[in-house]
């Protein structure tokens, strides 16, 4: 029985997951311990007369079998004649991955300083180093090579290049870079944790990974997920590529290809490969475990040398991130799937509620979550769990659950909104078309919008328009016109309307003075946006998507290349993207002609400017009889926007006073609204002149 081992159960047995099932099995690394002191014992028996059983005993007093083993007769050096019987759960994932027995022996040994100080104390007796308990090149060589020829290739076994090293299992001590036979190795923190079966992820990969994502029931594409099962049954190395559809659906084909194909899964972020102090023990997890490696990655692909790392490897990303170029990834070993992209969440998110016992409240026209085309995997799984959540916990007990729309859509951009929220910033929507005051053929174009989204990746999709050449599948709508004349309301209402959350990206924290900076922060805006299905906004949008102007320096070139990749990028994003400007003229031209729809917010009249003025003001504030709502609107040639200040200052300055608003408190707010604006030509030259 061991006397150090991962936990113990109320028996006194060390209790491990077994690979690829959720029954705990009993771990006894007492049959490795009796290997490693027979080893010791030998090789201490063979370095010489000094070596007694009584200098061995102050150093190792614990092992009945190391005296023992002293009692026989000397042996030479190379003491190891059998290999280590290792715990299953390492044995057989190591087996399966080809390591030799040297490999295994020498594992072995750099796992005793571990498993009982007194092992280091004897492998810093045999090296004569008492500060280094964990072997070096030179006694592993010692140990486990018969030939000279043997012994010079433990150096390339154990150096960065070899497969110890190279897949996590092992690391130098001290930081060594370079094959040495007075380097020492020891064990990676990885390999020490499946050892005592703590199947958690180790703390610095936690956040980077996870492990066994929940499958899917169903595939997305049977098809693509058939080809992918074929290619992960086995132990010939693969790498797959999916692209094609939304990266969550994607994942989805990815997580039940792995079930299907009885492996387990490791799904790691991008920088976890990126990271040379990640990367070694994730490919330890992946060997261990025996997983598939997913990861979901659109920025480009890691260099060819990482894939070497992983037996099975899936990448979700864009057409280019995968290039079997190099000797690290053999061209039979890449293959590429094309996922065929999912129209929506099958029946809407109303529906996929409706089967989770939760009723969708009914909203005029269209279900509004049903523009939800992206949500797949467990974005949508947590969202349907968490709305059911929201609604078991306020009905009564044995009522039916209900929710709203709105309730839906707050769930779920928060969710998936994480990476975009640091870009850009949320907006409410609203579906009160009718506090939209603008001209009827204005109102009817925003409609239109509205029925070119819903309709969109189904006319794409089901009706074989995205496989004829022309424009990507983004839609685009520019809306210009004067400052305050509704634009960003606009948006607000279009994106109420398709039941999506709206973003406004903010300038700052996109634009950069870094060169190649900015296309980065507009790469991952538009990357996040695709996962929410969140509508982006780009007010002022002019300062983006500017004229290109002729190049004098080099701050000219880099400029157009900025414009230049926004407009790329915006083409192919698959959502909507609305940008308003005040300065439609400064746009550039080839911007213009990628648009899918351009709407002109004008002036309003004074008609419309009256609707404004009854609008502004909420119900509840009360107003004095000489506010003459036409006047305003006759002699104050204001837009939506500035009428709105107006009325919000006017009800500050009567409430600081004391009194209703009247007509004084609302001049006196105008005046300070021109002060701001600067005089029109068309307004009284002094305010409150009849």
């Amino acid at each position: 029985m061991t006397r150090f081992g991962p936990m113990i159960n109320d028996r006194g047995m060390a209790v491990a997951g077994s690979i690829g099932s959720s029954a705990p099995v009993l771990t006894d690394l007492s049959d490795l311990e009796r290997w490693i002191a027979d080893v010791l014992a030998r090789a201490v028996q063979a370095n010489g007369p000094e070596s007694d059983e009584s200098s061995l005993e102050r150093l190792y007093p614990s092992h009945e079998e190391v005296r023992a083993a002293l009692a026989g007769a000397p042996r030479p050096a190379p003491v190891l004649i059998t290999g280590p019987p290792l715990p299953a759960h390492l044995a057989l994932p190591l087996a399966r991955r080809g390591f030799d027995p040297f490999d295994l022996a020498a594992l072995a040994l750099i796992l005793a300083p571990e498993l009982d100080p007194a092992y280091g104390r004897v492998i810093a007796w045999l090296q004569r180093d008492s500060g280094q308990p964990y072997p070096t090149l030179d006694l592993l060589a010692r140990l486990c090579c018969e030939t000279g020829q043997d012994r010079a290739a433990v150096a390339v076994r154990l150096s960065t290049a070899g497969p110890l090293l190279r897949c996590g299992l092992v690391e130098p001590v001290g930081g060594r870079s370079g094959p040495s036979y007075a380097g020492a190795v020891r064990p990676s923190a990885v390999l020490l944790r499946r050892l005592f079966a703590i199947g958690r992820l180790d703390d610095a990969l936690a956040p980077f990974a996870t492990v066994d994502a929940y499958a899917p029931v169903d595939a997305p594409d049977p098809i693509a997920a058939a080809a992918l099962v074929a290619r992960l049954v086995g132990d010939a190395p693969s790498l797959t590529h999916l692209s094609g559809a939304p990266p969550a659906t994607c994942l989805d084909v990815a997580w039940w290809s792995a079930a299907r194909a009885g492996r387990r899964v490791l799904t790691a972020r991008p920088e976890a490969l990126a990271d040379p102090a990640l990367l070694p023990g994730l490919a330890a997890e992946a060997l261990l475990r025996e997983a598939v490696l997913v990861v979901d990655t659109h920025a480009g692909g890691p260099p060819d040398a990482v894939w070497e790392r992983f037996t099975h490897a899936v990448v979700v990303g864009g057409p280019d991130t995968l290039a079997p170029t190099g000797p690290h990834v053999p061209a039979e070993r890449v293959a590429a799937l094309s996922v065929r992209r999912a129209v929506g969440v099958p029946g809407g998110l109303a529906t996929a509620l409706a089967a989770h016992g939760v009723e969708v409240a009914s909203t005029p026209g269209a279900d509004p979550p049903a523009g939800w085309t992206h949500l797949a995997g467990p974005e949508l799984r947590h969202t349907l769990d968490a709305v059911a959540a929201r609604a078991r916990g306020r009905a009564e007990p044995g009522a039916p659950l209900r929710t709203t729309a709105a309730e839906v859509v707050d769930v779920a951009a928060r969710i998936t909104g994480g990476e975009l929220g640091r870009l850009a910033t949320r907006l409410g929507t609203s579906d009160d078309w009718s506090a939209l005051i603008v001209p009827d053929d204005v109102g009817a174009r925003l409609r239109d919008v509205c029925a070119h989204l819903t309709a969109h990746r189904t006319v794409l999709d089901a009706s074989g328009f995205a496989d004829r050449p022309g424009p990507g599948r983004g839609v685009s709508v520019l809306f210009a016109g004067p400052s305050g004349t509704g634009k960003t309301f606009a948006a607000r209402l279009v994106a109420g309307r398709l039941g999506l959350p709206l973003y406004r990206v903010d300038l700052a924290s996109v634009v950069s003075k870094y060169i190649g900076e900015t296309e980065q922060n507009l790469d991952a805006v538009f990357t996040a946006a695709a996962r929410t299905d969140a509508v982006l906004l780009f007010d002022e949008c002019d300062a983006l998507f500017g004229k290109r102007s002729e190049v004098h320096d080099a701050r000219d070139r880099y400029a157009n290349l900025e414009v230049a990749y926004l407009l790329q990028r915006l083409e192919d994003h698959d959502g909507l993207a609305v940008l308003a400007t005040n300065l439609l003229h400064h746009m550039d031209d080839a911007f213009i002609r990628r648009l899918t729809y351009c709407v002109h917010f004008p002036f309003p009249e004074a008609a419309e400017r009256r609707r404004i003025w009854q609008g502004a003001w909420p119900a509840a504030l009360p107003r004095d009889v000489d506010v003459d709502l036409g006047e305003l609107a006759e002699r104050y040639p204001l837009s939506g926007g500035h009428i709105h200040n107006v009325a919000v200052a006017a009800a500050h300055l009567a409430a600081a006073e004391g009194r209703v608003v009247d007509r004084a408190a609302v001049l006196r707010a105008m005046e300070r609204e021109y002060d701001k604006i600067g005089p029109s030509p068309q307004a009284p030259t002094t305010i409150g002149a009849r």
